[in-house]
């Protein structure tokens, strides 16, 4: 049988290895599963009652809006039928999620000498896939950048590497990257296997007794001499600029992938919409009301807007003699930053990312991690990377 289930499903996951044996359930949170259902429900019943009042209303009945366009019966029927359709339709597909979120999970149960892991698809039979420890390869870290809704958020996993995709055994999941890399030592340590880590030259792997280590203090034992060799010029992605101060890296141009299309295509959509509407008024007026129709457009128009600050953002990176900062920004403006001292960097890495097919350059201290470049080519990358290595060890 064709497997086809995704990796891993949940967004915050933590498998307790400090009290065995334990089983832990790998799955969208119920809450957010419950409350798409409800919402669906909602739209589903919304609609049905519209399209059930239009049926039982009398033939008879004349409608006013207050305007000297007149409509036909078809005319009606199709403003609100058609628009009532939409809405059911849209209320079964998130029904339909749902469900498949609540369906859809894997037990994983683990005893300190055996894995085994219990598929449950959403279609067909139970799956149950056992091996020894021994068998898993290490303990890897990685970070997936993946769409919630409009906003772009990163996964970080720990997970037993197998060969074998489908025994790999989630150990922690979370959009929430303060402390990974404590818990990515914590778990290589305890189970005392090797640390391991997806880069652009393949799986790197690491003793766990070395990951604690600063790279300044590994800079003296690792054989850095052409990375910290002078770098040529910039690759045309960035723009690199040399202060007394300070190293700045920012992305030189827009990166759009199959989200930003999306993006900019709802935006185009909401732009005609408000067209239509101010150019419709006069009908839609004495049907929503002025202060309707105000929060429609008011809410299209912050839509736009939001979209717009997604897809224009490019981040800087700013190495510091103190620190390496990523900001965040919309055009010169500033909309956050992350920090991270020099001396606590303990990684300078290029991931990849499956979900996507791209690298990203990560900076990784053992509290915390930054993520710079989502989109580069690799070889702008490496180049980055390079530089980064040099201004944080010379």
């Amino acid at each position: 049988m064709t497997y086809t289930a995704p990796k891993h499903y949940s967004h915050d996951f933590k498998l307790d290895i400090e009290k065995l044996p334990v089983t832990q359930t790998d799955r969208i949170a119920r809450k957010i599963s419950w409350w798409g259902f409800g919402c669906g429900l909602i739209f589903v019943l919304l609609g049905a009652f519209e399209i059930i009042a239009y049926f039982l209303q009398s033939s008879d009945e004349s409608y006013d809006f207050g305007t000297d366009i007149s409509f036909t019966a078809h005319q009606l029927f199709v403003m609100r039928y058609s628009f009532d359709t939409f809405i059911v339709l849209f209320g079964l597909l998130i029904i339909f999620l749902s469900v498949i979120a609540m369906r859809r999970r894997k037990e994983v149960y683990f005893d300190g000498e055996n894995v085994k892991v219990i598929h449950h698809p959403l279609w067909g039979g139970t799956q149950v896939l056992t091996d020894k420890l021994y068998a898993y390869t290490g303990v890897l870290l990685m970070v997936e950048y993946f769409q919630f809704g409009l906003m772009n958020r990163n996964r970080y996993i720990i997970e037993l590497y197998h060969q074998d995709p489908k025994k790999r055994v989630p150990l922690y999941i979370s959009t929430d990257g303060n402390d990974v890399r404590k818990k990515w030592e914590y778990y290589a340590a305890k189970l005392k296997m090797p640390a391991l880590f997806m880069t652009d030259h393949g799986l790197v792997s690491r003793n766990h007794n070395e990951l604690s280590k600063t790279l300044i203090t590994m800079a003296k034992r690792w054989n850095l001499e052409a990375l910290l060799r002078e770098e040529e010029q910039a690759p045309m992605s960035i723009q690199y600029k040399r202060k007394k101060d300070k190293v700045i890296f920012r992305e030189r141009r827009l990166f759009f992938d199959v989200y930003s299309i999306l993006c900019i295509a709802s935006a185009l959509a909401l732009g005609i919409f408000i067209a239509v509407a101010i150019k419709s008024y006069a009908v839609l007026l004495p049907i929503i009301g002025f202060w309707g129709f105000a929060a429609v457009l008011l809410l299209c128009m912050a839509t736009i807007i939001f979209i717009s600050a997604c897809v224009l953002s490019k981040d800087v990176l700013i190495i510091t003699r103190s620190e390496v900062v990523l900001g965040h920004n919309l055009s010169i403006l500033r909309m956050d930053a992350e920090f991270l001292p020099k001396e606590d960097i303990e990684s300078v890495d290029i991931g990849y990312n499956p979900l996507t097919e791209r690298y990203y350059l990560s900076v990784i201290s053992h509290d915390n991690s930054i993520v710079f470049g989502k989109n580069m080519p690799i070889e702008d990358l490496r180049w980055i990377r390079g530089c980064l290595i040099r201004e944080i060890v010379k």
